[in-house]
């Protein structure tokens, strides 16, 4: 509820269509009198969109994703390697505060309790590369993406057009904690989530572990009982905790422990839902 945010924080929420399927994740942060959205890249044209189309009053808004850059620090050393050269650094969860490193001026957002402790750091895109060599200097490397993919997926995100189908809404996503109902004004698909809540989701997102080192791939039909409810929709090799991914099963066997079938192309795989995220005690 953006309505009780107050400014120097930040939360996490969705944008719905009006039939509540899911159009973007989005991180609202709230710097005084204005306003900052992060959305996935692959969303930014129809969130642009979105908002355009449903802007009311003297609101103004200005699409800045060409000028600002951020850099995701994550890890259990994060804020112990940063306190030397990064002032100031935001105290708790879900705190935004302007600051410095090495002479850069960015936001610094600390990452809230669904995710290992960490910050976002929001700089000019212009100095994006000045940034991340500061950030080796203290000992925070770049990592890869497919180092950054696993992380993400050992934490149970999801992304828009991988984890989350086009058709789904946040209770088949498992994000209904992201949606705040009965705020006192009406946001688009409201009526619709409020109905699929009360009939109930037909299939639930789940995380999976496969054991053995043989990697099914994604897009492989996932089976329950002899008969197919859902594709690979992510999967990687954990180094912890070996190879895990996400899928989407019928509502009452997304409990952990129940058994699935992996088959592609004549192989098959067996694999059990997890609970999500994977690492569950913070690394």
């Amino acid at each position: 509820d953006l309505s009780v945010l107050r400014p120097g924080e930040f939360v996490h929420s969705l944008l719905l269509r009006d039939d509540a399927t899911i159009l973007a994740r989005v991180t609202i942060h709230r710097l005084n009198e204005v306003v900052m959205l992060l959305v996935d890249g692959a969303a930014r044209a129809a969130a642009w969109r979105h908002l355009v189309d449903h802007k009311r009053g003297t609101v103004r808004l200005r699409d800045i994703s060409d000028d600002v850059a951020v850099i995701a620090v994550r890890g259990p050393r994060t804020i112990a390697q940063l306190t030397v050269r990064l002032a100031p650094i935001p105290a708790r969860a879900g705190q935004i505060a302007r600051a410095q490193l090495d002479g850069i001026d960015l936001f610094a957002a600390r990452t809230t309790s669904d995710g290992p402790d960490g910050l976002d750091l929001y700089c000019r895109g212009r100095d994006l590369p000045s940034l991340g060599d500061a950030l080796a200097r203290v000992g925070v490397p770049l990592v890869s993406d497919e180092t950054w993919q696993v992380t993400r997926l050992e934490r149970g995100i999801a992304r828009l057009g991988h984890e989350i189908d086009p058709e789904d809404t946040p209770l088949e996503a498992a994000l209904e904690h992201l949606v705040v109902e009965n705020k006192g004004t009406r946001f688009p698909g409201e009526v619709a989530f409020a109905e699929r809540k009360r009939t109930g989701a037909l299939r639930r997102r789940v995380g999976f572990s496969v054991p053995g080192v043989s990697t099914p791939p994604v897009g492989a039909v996932v089976q329950l009982n002899g008969h197919p409810v859902d594709r690979v929709r992510s999967i990687g090799v954990s180094p912890r905790f070996g190879i895990i991914g996400q899928t989407a099963v019928p509502l009452g066997s997304d409990t952990p422990g129940t058994a699935l079938r992996i088959t592609h192309n004549g192989r098959h795989w067996d694999a059990v839902v997890t609970a999500m995220p994977f690492n569950q005690v913070a690394t």
